[in-house]
């Protein structure tokens, strides 16, 4: 019986979840409230509150599940070559891939969207993902004979160029939408791969 009991919270739970990126999916992320979700689950809204003190609480939530999803894709990306070059261009692509596949997961977890509160202690969440980045590049910079003690300003300057596209690209500001969002992240992967071996 508790083991029933617990596999029933844990599906409301996830249905509370889906229900907040489903109203986010059709309406943004500004539309978003316990009510709407209580009248997508059936549930009454105090019920909610016995899951999550509030859509902060929720919200961060999805900012963990966010960043938890694009971390595994950055990782499969990294592990889908021996060459790190090839990896490094490989997780770009999954880094936009993830973006444009999760958009209200993307959004959440980037502040875009309307969406709008401190994510500070979620900090070390975004960090795994630059370490898995600056990881692979530093061993390509060392395969090539070049200075390693500004991997971590690179792996900003590439998260700053690839997170700016995909926010144009969800913002409309780009003729080609994700096509051209993912374009531009591979031709800048590639162009600052050039400049940084070239240095």
């Amino acid at each position: 019986m508790v083991i029933k009991e617990r596999r029933q919270r844990q599906e409301l739970r996830g249905g509370i979840l889906a229900a907040a990126r489903e109203i986010a999916s059709s309406e943004g992320w500004r539309a978003v409230t316990m009510r709407k979700i209580a009248g997508i689950i059936e549930y009454s809204p105090p019920v909610i509150y016995e899951y999550f003190d509030s859509k902060e609480d929720l919200l961060l939530e999805l900012v963990r599940e966010g960043y938890a999803g694009q971390l595994r894709a950055i990782e499969k990306a990294r592990n889908s070559s021996e060459d790190p070059e090839e990896a490094l261009l490989a997780m770009a692509r999954a880094w936009c891939r993830f973006a444009f596949e999760s958009p209200d997961l993307y959004q959440v977890m980037y502040g875009l969207g309307g969406v709008s509160f401190p994510v500070t202690e979620l900090k070390k969440e975004g960090e795994k993902i630059a370490g898995t980045t600056a990881g692979v590049l530093e061993e390509i910079l060392v395969k090539n004979g070049k200075e390693t003690d500004d991997v971590w300003a690179r792996v900003t300057l590439a998260w700053g160029t690839f997170h700016g596209l995909v926010s144009l690209a969800m913002a409309r500001r780009l003729r080609g939408g994700s096509e051209e969002a993912e374009n531009l992240t591979d031709r800048a992967a590639r162009d600052f791969l050039s400049a940084w071996l070239a240095a």
